[in-house]
């Protein structure tokens, strides 16, 4: 077997492996980087007004209740998460 089939071998077994090492599931997202939507330009600012809010880190949508529920709830969440790491 020659030089270069052997490295090219050793290349391919890498890259499945880091194939492998990637696949490993991500852990879920704690969702602390909410940004606020609106319908309105009047009401942009006021998020009391906001009729959604988006994860800038996942991308996943939520509405106000549950940003409320996911702002008040976020540092027990991140101690959580911080402790099982």
């Amino acid at each position: 077997m020659s030089f270069i089939t052997r490295l090219l071998r050793r290349d391919k077994s890498k890259a499945s492996e880091t194939a492998s090492a990637e696949a490993v599931e991500a852990p879920p997202c704690p969702h602390t980087a909410l940004t606020a939507r609106w319908d309105s330009v009047q009401d942009m600012g006021k998020d009391e007004k906001a009729t959604s809010f988006l994860c800038t880190a996942c991308n996943e949508e939520f509405t106000p209740e549950q940003a409320t529920e996911l702002r008040a709830t976020e540092a027990e969440r991140l101690r959580h998460d911080l402790r099982h790491d």
